[in-house]
């Protein structure tokens, strides 16, 4: 990640670096990811974007069935599906940095876009393509530019 700083006009100082800390706890190492996150931490995923475990299941491109199947115990997801449970994470906090507030953030990623072509950033997030787009686009609001 780089270490730009946000700019001045909003009067602060952090920078993107520093958003990983944020409140989500987004800071997983590869080999976690690669080892599989825990089933358990999308609820309070879920819970801080406001959506049910169906919607990130589908973004996870995991069944909810298989994720009810899961929820016991000390389960973890597939290396596929923790990578984009990672990414919703990193993305969410990249949001909250730009936007100012986690609510702010939040609602963001899932409410559909007009600069997105009507897609809800969420929904998004599945692929590393439209991953890069909502990157952009939050770029975009945080420079108050094209780019």
């Amino acid at each position: 990640m780089s270490e730009r700083s946000a700019p001045a006009r909003r009067g602060r100082t952090a920078s993107v670096r520093e958003s990983a800390a944020a409140p989500y706890g987004s800071s997983f190492s590869s080999e976690q990811v690669r080892r599989g996150l825990p089933v358990r931490a999308l609820d309070p995923l879920a819970q801080s974007l406001g959506v049910d475990r169906a919607e990130l299941a589908r973004v996870l491109g995991v069944s909810l069935r298989t994720l009810q199947r899961k929820s016991g115990g000390h389960q973890r997801l597939a290396p596929a599906a923790s990578d984009r449970l990672a990414r919703i994470h990193r993305i969410l906090d990249l949001a909250t940095e730009v936007l100012g507030e986690p609510a702010k953030g939040a609602r963001w990623l899932t409410s559909s876009s007009r600069a997105l072509g009507g897609e809800v950033p969420l929904h998004l997030l599945d692929t590393d393509a439209g991953t890069q787009r909502v990157q952009h686009e939050l770029h975009q609001i945080e420079f108050g530019f094209p780019f």
